[in-house]
């Protein structure tokens, strides 16, 4: 489902994520770089390494990305980290890469030639298929829920007082979420609903993250700029 384009104004925010505290540092997403955001008219990109490094984190010494879907502002920018491996539901490789591909209209929502690198990455070990919900490791669980895409995932990350729930395009506002309205682009509504049911039980008492909404500049403490601290 394509929903039409509501003719209010409209900013979306785009952001990659990093959890900090485990035996490594874990990055969820990789979002784009300043190509990607040339082609697609985003104003204001920043750049991902200068991000990190903010961080005390180097894009080089990243082992772990665990990927919430592969449209192109999530995966067009994995070659910045060549030494990761990526998390991916294996539902979703098999829709970008057999299904999609034939539809116009779904691969607007993609890179394809990010997509063509994912046969080159699996020859070398560096896509990890996952099959249902995962536990990566203590305290970090990876839950699948579909629904924006057939293998979207989301991530819950157990902080020091309260669990942080990365929902990804589950919900690119969190009106979405209040309202149970899907996103724009669903390729199962059933399961984006489902999805609003499983992301309420695991949210309550605890910190739901948006995909896409800017309000999480003024919802969470910037630590530097365009670097936020959720918890």
């Amino acid at each position: 489902m394509y929903r039409s384009a509501t003719d209010e104004p409209m900013t979306v925010s785009f952001y990659f994520w990093v959890v900090l505290g485990g035996p490594e540092p874990l990055v969820f997403d990789v979002g784009f770089d300043a190509g990607h955001a040339a082609e697609r008219g985003v104003a204001d990109y920043r750049d991902r390494a200068a991000l990190l490094e903010a961080l005390d984190v180097r894009a080089d010494d990243i082992k772990t990305v665990v990927m919430s879907h592969l449209h192109w502002d999530h995966w067009s920018g994995y070659e910045l980290f060549p030494n990761a491996s990526f998390l991916v539901q294996r539902s979703e490789v098999s829709f970008w890469t057999d299904r999609a591909p034939r539809h116009d209209l779904i691969m607007a929502s993609a890179n394809r030639k990010a997509l063509e690198a994912l046969a080159g990455l699996r020859s070398k070990g560096r896509i990890r298929m996952l099959d249902g919900e995962t536990r990566l490791w203590p305290g970090i669980r990876i839950v699948p829920v579909g629904g924006h895409t057939p293998g979207l995932q989301i991530l819950v990350v157990d902080a020091a007082e309260r669990a942080v729930i990365l929902a990804s395009d589950a919900l690119h506002f969190y009106r979405n979420y209040e309202e149970r309205r899907p996103v724009q682009v669903t390729m199962d509504f059933p399961d984006a609903l489902d999805a609003f049911d499983t992301i309420g039980k695991l949210a309550e008492g605890n910190i739901l993250v948006a995909g896409h909404d800017p309000s999480d500049c003024r919802r969470f403490k910037e630590l530097a700029p365009g670097v936020l601290a959720v918890a």
